[in-house]
């Protein structure tokens, strides 16, 4: 384990693998050299649910990580690690005690009542186990307080394997952007730490995460790739978060029959209208499609021009309602799942890129429409492996869109 306080390239890999797919197999793990020793620390820490023996991924409690930027995710994971953690919170009750005895009472009041005040029961523990047998530390000189906090934390760090003092000045560095004499760290974990020491809260609980990844369907030139697939994140079936497409179980194993380019492509389709983001687009499509015969309410799919794919906007029974990467958290939510965080310009250009290059939708002037293709697959006799149609979550969406219209509707007022 002497690697685990060195390596920081590795947990910031495992994190990033995280962030983006919300879990890792065995398979995937072993192309992260180093990263089985972090699987244990970040277990350690209750950021990691371990579903089996070949599955890890983010505890309920921090899903939160699925909206964040990559630096600021690594944070918040390795703020975690209760060895380092304990070592932060020793310097911010230091500071404190320091505070106390220049008699900086506002300071502390307002630390108290604010930045500290999730830390006041750890900041306590470590002053109860420093003052013991009546001793005071305002009693004692200043040199006298950095004197006991340095004992308090050199017995933490002799007593485990993880931490030592080359280790700790690689981590202040990365995540403090400053490393120090613990004395002289105090304002840096004030700003650093204290900030992103508490994961948010999970909004939707009980609901299951649900993440639009890049998927690399289509080459360079455009094309759909149907063959020679092999197991990735992406194209891996996933344990506890919905993410990716199942081409392959969670072992690497085939799922479907992919041994022509035709069962390949077929496969590829029903693997990807499954996935929650994915499936919404389609059903989108679908509503527009059946609504010509059964006068129903109808979405539209616009290209806007110069906008691009990721620019696409939705209407609703011909009225604009904005861009579609704004509203599919709601829509993939119809679905009971959860959206994890809001969508960027490129994952939704790459979902377009990949529903046309795989004949899912199509090209009609300043519209984008069910492929012809596709449509035929809507016909009872000529389903594949998945239930085309989805009324029920068609009606579902349109419920949740008539129920924003109604809300947002601009009041009358009576005269």
């Amino acid at each position: 384990m002497k690697k685990w306080s060195s390596n920081l390239n590795t947990a910031m890999c495992l994190v990033n693998h995280f962030i983006l797919w919300g879990e890792i197999a065995r398979f995937e793990l072993s192309g992260i050299v180093g990263a089985q020793d972090w699987i244990k620390t970040f277990e350690n820490a209750g950021i990691l649910h371990t579903s089996t023996t070949d599955i890890w991924s983010l505890s309920p409690e921090f899903w939160s990580l699925l909206r964040e930027e990559s630096e600021k995710a690594v944070r918040i994971a390795l703020f975690q690690v209760p060895e380092y953690r304990d070592y932060l919170i020793s310097i911010l009750a230091e500071g404190v005690a320091s505070a106390a005895k220049q008699g900086l009472y506002d300071e502390l009041e307002k630390w108290s009542g604010s930045e500290l005040l999730p830390f006041l029961s750890s900041l306590n523990r470590i002053l109860d186990k420093i003052e013991i047998s009546g001793y005071r530390l305002v009693d004692g000189t200043s040199a006298e307080i950095s004197q006991k906090f340095d004992q308090y934390r050199k017995r933490k760090i002799s007593s485990t394997s993880l931490l030592t003092s080359n280790s700790l000045s690689d981590w202040n560095q990365l995540l403090l952007g400053r490393t120090a004499r613990p004395q002289d760290l105090f304002d840096f974990v004030l700003k650093r730490f204290v900030p992103y020491a508490m994961p948010e809260p999970c909004k939707a609980p009980g609901r299951t995460p649900a993440l639009l990844p890049i998927l690399p369907l289509v080459d360079a030139d455009g094309n759909a790739r149907f063959m020679n697939l092999v197991p990735a994140p992406w194209n891996v079936s996933r344990s506890e978060i919905q993410s990716g497409i199942a081409l392959f179980d969670k072992h690497g194993k085939p799922i479907g029959d992919m041994g022509t380019a035709e069962t390949a492509r077929n496969a590829l389709q029903d693997a990807l209208i499954e996935q929650p983001f994915y499936k919404a687009v389609t059903q989108l499509a679908i509503n527009h499609y059946r609504a010509k015969t059964a006068s129903s309410p109808s979405f539209e799919l616009v290209l806007q021009p110069g906008a691009g794919l990721s620019g696409v906007a939705l209407f609703y029974e011909t009225r604009k309602m904005g861009l579609l990467k704004d509203w599919l958290p709601l829509l993939v939510q119809c679905q009971e799942c959860f959206a994890a965080r809001p969508l960027e310009e490129s994952q939704v250009e790459n979902m377009m890129e990949n529903l046309l290059a795989l004949d899912i939708l199509d090209q009609a002037d300043d519209n984008l429409v069910l492929h012809e293709d596709f449509q035929s697959t809507l016909m009872a006799g000529r389903l594949r492996s998945v239930f085309r149609p989805g009324k029920s979550l068609q009606d579902r969406m349109i419920e949740a869109v008539r129920k924003h219209l109604q809300k947002n509707q601009p009041q009358e007022v009576n005269t």
